[in-house]
């Protein structure tokens, strides 16, 4: 299906004509459009919308188009980037092509090209995905332990945590059906989620009282880590995304982008809520845990707020069915005979 889903594209050009032709030339050509006329107003709608691809113009005032690429490139949201420029720009488009921006066309823009340069990147993009994909298994499992053996050695709770959390992100692969694929991505970035803690001292990963506003700015600092130890391994480029923006709230009161609602990589969305789930329900060294059912409770009430709620309705109803599966097993084993029992 995601094939056939309309496009959405963000335009950003402060020449307000220039960008309302862009616009209407991308509406008529069926994509959806979202227009701004700065940088700094094409970062908000970064943070709030999902895109598939943006369009910017490389010299406006404030935040040029260069520097707005070079955000976007550091949240690694994964989104193609075309330089509209000037034919005396050429040479900031080779420093743009090295940060990470994707293509460039030059005013005057033919309509006609539009669609073909959108179309281009969009499958450049998808065929980069497919070939890492196909390349990275072997790369990815090595890292993968190396990784959790280090983290292991910082902090055994926050490694066993993050297994925990695994076994929680499969529960949600079955549900959401996914292919192996992004199953696998999924499973990487439920393993990898914390291992920025590494860089966490350890007066501040095993403190038995609650941390101080200085080091709780300290702690969110995790997911940047995680992301940036990730994000030097390019096979692992998406599970540094979904590592750096796996506290994002859904109401885009989190942290550390203030993305919002489906602007928020969906794997981002689902390990906010396995995570948040499974510290509630464990004992801290600094807490008691709420148990499994009051943990549930706390996640149905921050739905829509901390949560994306149609995942929340998912997670909750996979829970409530494997509990009832555990009591059925264990009403099955309390009704065996004794000499079946203790047969193994």
């Amino acid at each position: 299906m995601e094939e056939t889903r309309q496009k959405t594209v963000l335009i950003v050009e402060d020449d307000i004509d220039y960008g309302e032709m862009l616009e209407y030339a991308l509406t008529h050509l069926k994509y959806k459009v979202y227009l701004s006329y700065s940088a700094t107003g094409g970062l908000d709608i970064v943070r709030q919308k999902k895109l598939d691809i943006i369009l910017t113009d490389l010299k406006m005032p404030g935040m040029s188009g260069l520097e707005l690429a070079q955000r976007i490139v550091k949240m690694y949201l994964d989104i193609p980037i075309v330089l509209i420029t000037g034919m005396n720009d050429l040479s900031l488009v080779k420093k743009a092509l090295e940060v990470g921006v994707s293509d460039y066309i030059i005013k005057p823009v033919s309509i006609d090209e539009l669609p073909v340069v959108i179309e281009r990147n969009l499958q450049r993009k998808l065929i980069e995905k497919r070939m890492l994909q196909d390349n990275r298994a072997d790369t990815l499992l090595k890292a993968l332990k190396a990784l959790m053996r280090a983290l292991d050695a910082k902090d055994p709770y926050t490694y066993g945590h993050s297994q925990r959390v695994v076994k929680l992100a499969m529960m949600m692969a079955d549900r959401l059906q996914l292919e192996n694929g992004r199953r696998f991505t999924l499973q990487l970035a439920a393993s990898l989620h914390d291992i920025g803690k590494i860089g966490m001292p350890d007066s501040i990963l095993k403190k038995a009282d609650s941390l101080e506003d200085i080091e709780m700015n300290k702690a969110k600092d995790h997911p940047l880590i995680g992301s940036e130890i990730l994000g030097e391994i390019e096979e692992l480029s998406e599970v540094a995304s979904v590592v750096r923006h796996h506290h994002e709230r859904f109401d885009g009161k989190g942290y550390p982008d203030g993305l919002h609602g489906d602007a928020i990589p969906l794997f981002s969305r689902i390990l906010f809520i396995l995570d948040a789930y499974e510290a509630l329900a464990s004992d801290r060294i600094y807490r008691k845990g709420l148990g499994k059912l009051k943990a549930l409770e706390e996640i149905q009430k921050n739905a829509g707020s901390q949560f994306d709620p149609y995942l929340v309705d998912i997670f909750v109803e996979a829970m409530k069915e494997r509990v009832s599966e555990g009591k059925k097993d264990q009403e099955k084993e309390e009704k065996l005979p004794p000499d079946v029992k203790n047969a193994g």
